[in-house]
């Protein structure tokens, strides 16, 4: 490579003196010079790259030998390794041999013991799902884990280690008569949902409830990933009644009390408890139950003709006091219709007997559309509210047979929406109803009796003024 280079720096060198030469002699020395140096520089350029390519060379060579040199240290690694494979393949082999012939000593040594541990192992294993998934086993931990190490064993246990499968079922049967308070750790009670460790008040393995504020009642859960059961409080609360019994049974164990307090006791460790948290009260069953017809019921209907009904009523029970009043002292005015009948009388007292009356009437026919005011409107709402409930039931029936033809009438569930807005709806539209009627019926009782009232005293007036008339005629 370095000598193609120099011939070729030689040509150059000589091309660029032949075309210095037609320049002129000066040049020609000039570019003798030249040449000389680039002669030279070639030369030691070749030199200086024949030195690098020899030093490239050691260095190559040098690494061949170290990675063949650590090519047979890894081989002779592997083939170290290989061997103690294969011896401890062999051990292994020889121990699993060893371990199989003391087995089966053991299992001849051991004779009827060994069918003992086997009706342990199998008493263990019905024993402690239930002890796991009970309220004391919070209260009395370790129990399960215990056995469970136990029937796992490969070992024989010991008598100390039989025993505690007896000990484990006896402390359960002595938590079913306890009443007492422990502390146990809780999942979302926190404020903010956190776990925390709060006092719990426990009827025997049936019932568990918080101690502070009002009680809430926990339950025993299993994780849905198999692991340890945890204790959280249910997703509904029953109802105040046995939360005020828990109330009391808290007490009476703080207060070491020995006399008999009433408490709730669930023999289904929760189930019933839970169902009766999902059992809604009668607010959700009637708002929530009912759809948009019984909210219009509640809503509209029922406020709105109640407080009609109730206005109604007290106006009329004052209208009629003062009526009451004006008729014994006869006086004119404008503060009750009686009074307005009077004036009416006072103003045209002077007049025939005929015209008087005509007079007479003409006021109280102005005033009878005051004393029966909103009467419609109540009698209105309480005809309107059945038929509103009458069109929520229909409309339940209607949820109904779309869900039975959808998915057929296999699952009660799939039904149960549409016949609750039915039931519901048709609750409502009676619960407006009925008291709107018997306010209806109130209210027109005492508009008639006003009414009736009116038309004494006018008529009274009219005799009155006829009798005048007959003794000045006599």
């Amino acid at each position: 490579m370095s000598k193609r280079f120099s011939f070729k720096a030689l040509g150059a060198a000589a091309l660029l003196g032949l075309s210095s030469l037609a320049v002129s002699a000066p040049a020609i020395a000039q570019q003798t010079t030249s040449l000389s140096e680039i002669l030279e520089r070639v030369r030691r350029d070749a030199s200086e790259m024949s030195a690098e390519n020899q030093q490239r060379l050691r260095e190559f060579q040098a690494a061949r030998d170290e990675q063949a040199a650590e090519l047979a240290s890894a081989r002779a690694a592997l083939a170290a390794a290989e061997a103690r494979g294969r011896a401890l393949s062999a051990q292994f082999d020889e121990n699993e041999a060893t371990l199989g012939s003391l087995q089966a000593e053991l299992d001849t040594q051991a004779g009827d013991f060994s069918e003992l541990l086997g009706q342990f192992r199998t008493a263990a294993g019905g024993v402690m799902p239930q002890i796991a998934s009970s309220l004391s086993n919070f209260d009395y931990p370790g129990r399960v884990q215990g056995l469970a190490d136990i029937a796992q064993a490969r070992t024989l246990p010991t008598r100390a280690d039989l025993d505690l499968l007896p000990k484990a079922i006896l402390q359960e049967m002595i938590a079913q008569s306890e009443t007492k308070i422990f502390t146990a750790n809780v999942a979302n009670i926190g404020p903010e949902g956190e776990d925390l460790d709060v006092e719990l008040a426990r009827i025997g393995v049936f019932t568990a409830a918080t101690t502070e504020g009002s009680p809430r009642f926990v339950e025993v859960r299993e994780p849905e990933d198999g692991g340890e059961p945890f204790l959280r409080t249910f997703r509904k609360q029953p109802r105040g009644e046995y939360r005020a019994s828990m109330s009391n049974v808290v007490r009476a164990v703080q207060n070491g009390s020995t006399e008999a307090v009433r408490g709730p006791v669930d023999p289904s460790k929760g189930d019933l408890f839970g169902i009766l948290g999902d059992i809604p009260s009668w607010g959700d069953r009637l708002w929530n139950d009912g759809g948009w017809v019984g909210q219009i019921i509640i809503l509209v209907l029922i406020p709105i003709g109640i407080i009609l009904g109730i206005f109604k009523i007290v106006t009329l029970f004052l209208q009629g006091s003062a009526m009451r009043a004006t008729a014994k002292t006869k006086r004119g005015g404008s503060g009750n219709p009686l009074a307005k009948v009077f004036a009416t009388y006072e103003e045209h007292k002077s007049d025939d007997l005929e015209t008087l009356e005509l007079k007479l009437d003409e006021t109280i026919l102005k005033e009878t559309p005051k004393i029966e005011r909103f009467n419609d409107i109540i009698k209105v709402l309480a005809a309107v509210a059945p038929l509103v409930g009458l069109l929520g039931t229909v409309i339940g029936m209607i949820i109904t047979f779309t869900a039975i033809t959808i998915y057929g009438a296999g699952d009660p569930q799939l039904m149960a929406g549409g016949i609750s807005v039915a039931l519901v709806t048709t609750v409502l539209g009676l619960l407006a109803a009925i008291p709107l009627i018997l306010l209806h019926a109130v209210a027109a009782a005492m508009a008639r009796g006003n009414q009736q009232l009116l038309d004494e005293q006018a008529a009274g007036l009219v005799a009155e003024r006829a009798e005048q008339e007959r003794r000045v005629v006599a």
